[in-house]
C-alpha cells in the first residue's frame, strides 16, 4: 500500500527521482534519530514541513502508530493528495494535514509551541527552515533536517540564535545525514517573520 502511494508521488512529480527504496531508507533514518532522542517517551507530536511528497511523512505514520502527526504542505494539489494517502492508511484520526504557509502555521495558537519533533527534508536552506520550525516546537524539542550528502556545518552560525534552537548533534543512517536541533529556549517574538520574507530576506 504504502510503496503504491510513493510510486502514484512520484509520477506526479511530487517526489525527487531517486528509487523509492532510497526515499524509504532515508526516511527511516528520521525515525532512527527520533528514537535515539524519546528517551521513555513513547508518543507524541510530529510535525512535517512541506509534507507534499509524502516523505518522510507517510514512512513515520505507519512506522510511530502511537504518534500524532501533523503535515504541512502549502500547495493544495500536494495536500490533496496527503489526504488521499492518509484515508488509504487509515491514520486519519492522528493527522492533520494543513495546506498553508509554515510561517503562518507557527501562528496558529492550537499549532504553535506543539510539537516534540519537526522533520524537513529537502524544506530549504538552514536559515530558512530554523525560523519556520522554532515557533512550532516545546520547548527543549527538537528539529531534525535531512542534509545534503556533503557538506560543511550549515548550521553554527551566530545569527541562528534568535530562532532559540541549538545544534547538538549531526547522525548518520546508512547512507543519509542528520542535523538535530534542540529549541533551548523560545524564539524571539517576532519569528517567523510573513511568509515569503523567511525566503527573501533569510537570517543569514
Amino acid at each position: 500500500m504504502l510503496r503504491g502511494i510513493l510510486e502514484k508521488s512520484q509520477k506526479l512529480n511530487f517526489l525527487g527521482n531517486p528509487p523509492i527504496d532510497d526515499h524509504i531508507r532515508n526516511a527511516k533514518g528520521f525515525s532512527q534519530v527520533i528514537h535515539n532522542f524519546t528517551g521513555l517517551k513513547k508518543n507524541g507530536k510530529i510535525y512535517d514541513l512541506g509534507s507534499g511528497g509524502g516523505v518522510p511523512a507517510l514512512i513515520l505514520i505507519e512506522e510511530l502508530k502511537d504518534w500524532e502527526f501533523v503535515l504541512i504542505e502549502r500547495k493544495e494539489g500536494r495536500a490533496n493528495f496527503l489526504h488521499e494517502a492518509i484515508d488509504l492508511l487509515n491514520a486519519s484520526e492522528r493527522v492533520e494535514i494543513v495546506c498553508d504557509e509554515a510561517e503562518n502555521v507557527a501562528r496558529v495558537e492550537n499549532l504553535a509551541f506543539g510539537a516534540d519533533f519537526v522533520t524537513a527534508r529537502a524544506f530549504g536552506p538552514p536559515a530558512v527552515t530554523a525560523e519556520c520550525a522554532c515557533r512550532l516546537l516545546k520547548l527543549n524539542a527538537f528539529l531534525i533536517v535531512s542534509e545534503p550528502p556533503s557538506t560543511t556545518d550549515r548550521w553554527r552560525h551566530e545569527k541562528l540564535a534568535p530562532t532559540g534552537l541549538n545544534p547538538i548533534e549531526h547522525s548518520k543512517f546508512e547512507d543519509s545525514s542528520f542535523q538535530v536541533l534542540q529549541q533551548s529556549q523560545k524564539p524571539l517574538d517576532n519569528l517567523p517573520r510573513r511568509a515569503g520574507v523567511t525566503r527573501k530576506r533569510p537570517l543569514w
